[in-house]
């Protein structure tokens, strides 16, 4: 299970990558140009998220992976991770 979720996370992290750099490169400003995990979010639920923690290096952190990473490359290091976790964790 964990490595057909991982592929299917990788396809979908290349397939917005793909549409994100076909949108900037089209200097085009529609939604896949700027998609981080806020903006599928919301900003209520971010701000909780982030602010759910006191230690400043956490929220730091945080706010980097909500806020400024883009999705498709969050989609593509999930993907690697669970085809690595996929590798110890086998399904009987």
């Amino acid at each position: 299970m964990l490595t057909k979720t991982g592929i299917l996370s990788l396809a979908a992290g290349f397939f917005v990558a793909v549409f994100s750099g076909i949108s900037r490169f089209m200097e085009s400003r529609n939604i896949w140009v700027d998609l981080t995990l806020s903006t599928l979010l919301g900003d209520d639920l971010s701000n909780s998220l982030i602010n759910f923690t006191d230690v400043d290096i956490l929220q730091d952190s945080l706010y980097y992976l909500i806020v400024d990473l883009p999705f498709s490359v969050f989609l593509i290091v999930l993907g690697g991770i669970l085809l690595v976790l996929s590798l110890f964790f086998k399904n009987h």
